[in-house]
């Protein structure tokens, strides 16, 4: 079926669900299921035929029916699908054209995740996971979510870490940062975020080569104490599930730093910016710590 011929039998669902909205005897009008049915093999056909926008209102659509059925959860199902369609247009015209780029498709995903909220009680997990997409195009708003998940804390500090580095509020991402590494440790939990520690290990040691706090303002000042001489061999109950050859360019860093040693600190800044471990945001501090002591 072609783009035009879609276009021509979205109409005509959208009127089979006008008409069942306007019949008070429902036995009179179209069949709901059918139209539900209809609504989501449009948006497959749209989706195929690489027109996200168009399955976004079928979503839409297909959402109309479930609230009328009385099934909330298909409803939010279908929002979210409407969500994500509009979220695909958009990307879809960045693609396309550079400049003079419409809100419209945003605005659509924010419409269609604030009503999928609306469905939901205040300490859902889907909630939380809606209100995290939802943040990812409008990172401003506020919203927030009653429940309570160490992932998804880990998860909402990282992010809120990322947007202070972007920000370049250095001291906002340490603290964040140190927020997820207490709260693992309180809980005892470290072996299930492994990943997670290890990441913003090497995340806090940056940037406190970066800040250059005081010992007396600097938040556990052991941390650095850890990384301030150079050792052949790097102890894991120090350094957790770090490489150990990463712990030392690590322990280099750290030194090249405290002693001012420019020559090494770029020969290990090097050797650093080869590391898959690394990631972008971290490849970016180490950067500005190279910047910093180059002045």
């Amino acid at each position: 079926m072609t783009t035009p011929e879609l276009i021509h039998q979205y109409k005509t669902t959208c009127n089979k669900l006008k008409k069942i909205q306007r019949v008070l005897i429902k036995r009179f009008g179209p069949s709901l299921s059918d139209v539900t049915e209809e609504f989501g093999t449009l948006a497959n056909s749209f989706n195929e035929a690489f027109q996200p926008d168009y399955a976004a209102l079928c979503y839409i659509g297909q959402s109309k029916c479930e609230k009328l059925i009385g099934n909330e959860m298909g409803e939010v199902e279908a929002l979210l699908r409407a969500a994500r369609s509009f979220r695909s247009a958009h990307a879809k015209q960045e693609r396309v054209r550079a400049e003079n780029i419409s809100s419209e498709y945003h605005e659509g995903a924010f419409r269609c995740y604030t009503q999928a909220l609306s469905r939901l009680p205040d300490k859902s997990v889907i909630g939380a996971a809606i209100i995290r997409e939802l943040k990812e195009i409008n990172p401003s708003v506020e919203l927030t979510s009653d429940f309570s998940s160490p992932c998804h804390r880990i998860w909402d500090l990282e992010q809120s870490a990322e947007d202070s580095l972007r920000a370049r509020d250095y001291v906002a991402a340490f603290e964040k940062l140190s927020e997820i590494y207490d709260d693992v440790t309180e809980r005892k939990c470290e072996a299930l975020y492994r990943e997670v520690m290890d990441r913003i290990e090497v995340s806090r040691l940056l940037l406190l080569c970066l800040l250059q706090l005081p010992p007396s303002v600097r938040y556990d000042h052991k941390f650095l104490e850890r990384y301030s001489s150079i050792t052949d061999g790097a102890s894991p109950a120090e350094h957790g599930q770090l490489p150990e050859d990463l712990v030392f360019l690590l322990q280099s860093l750290v030194v090249s730093c405290q002693t001012k040693d420019i020559e090494s600190l770029i020969s290990v800044r090097d050797e650093l910016c080869q590391r898959p471990e690394l990631t972008s945001s971290q490849q970016t501090l180490l950067k500005e710590v190279i910047s910093k002591y180059s002045k």
